[in-house]
């Protein structure tokens, strides 16, 4: 019986020792958080400026054994929200030994730029400031870095203190509905430009009504310029 179970205890030795994932290692829970929060913060920190503050809330294990080599512990992130489930992938010597979910806890902070007053819908973005705010949840809805506020307009009315988002934007057009605009009226053999007013709004390339005062009509022309229009009779 004792030389039986030798031989079984050497044989389970012979095999750990030829198996190039046997386990030899044990990773902490207190070693894995850390881990984790460090992917997370320098992931955020590369697409955004401001400041990352990252609790991990829960994990599934205390301690996970690996085999002997280099860890590196990656984490994947699908909807970041103040409470996010985080994607954990431990890798040893870049070969992936598991995956887990982690619940994850994730403020991020930083510079937006936010209304003063009142912005009613179709007006400029005229009257904003840049202040610190948690965006945890609006990431993707933000403007870039090299957002120009006086090149777009409300799209909808927004109240003082709101972070301006990209849905609540969009592009100021070159020629903005009720705007004084010079027209060319353009013949074979004859050009002659009149002050009118743009009864809609467009950018150029676009076709838009045009109003004038002096002859009392309306006409269709296509923008080629700021507050130009060109009508072909």
């Amino acid at each position: 019986m004792r030389k039986i179970l030798y031989i079984a205890v050497l044989t389970t030795i012979m095999l750990l020792g030829n198996n190039p994932m046997a386990y030899s290692a044990v990773l902490k829970s207190q070693f894995i958080t850390e881990q984790i929060k460090q992917d997370i913060t320098a992931r955020l920190n590369r697409d955004y400026k401001g400041s990352v503050e990252v609790n991990i809330r829960s994990l599934p294990y205390e301690t996970v054994e690996v085999p002997d080599g280099k860890v590196r512990i990656a984490t994947e992130i699908g909807n970041l929200n103040a409470v996010s489930i985080i994607k954990v992938i431990l890798y040893v010597d870049e070969v992936k030994i598991k995956t887990f979910g982690a619940r994850a806890e994730i403020t991020v902070k930083s510079k937006v730029w936010v209304s003063r007053d009142w912005i009613k819908r179709g007006n400029t973005l005229k009257n904003l400031k840049m202040e610190k705010k948690e965006i945890t949840s609006g990431l993707n809805k933000l403007p870039g870095e090299n957002f120009a506020p006086e090149k777009y307009m409300a799209r909808r009315n927004i109240r003082p203190g709101q972070i301006i988002e990209l849905d609540d934007i969009e592009a100021v057009p070159t020629i903005v509905k009720n705007s004084p605009v010079s027209v060319i009226f353009k013949t074979p053999t004859v050009s002659v430009i009149i002050p009118c007013i743009a009864l809609t709004s467009g950018k150029t390339g676009d076709f838009i009504k045009v109003k004038s005062e002096i002859y009392k009509k309306n006409y269709v022309g296509k923008i080629i310029g700021k507050n130009i229009v060109l009508v072909n009779i």
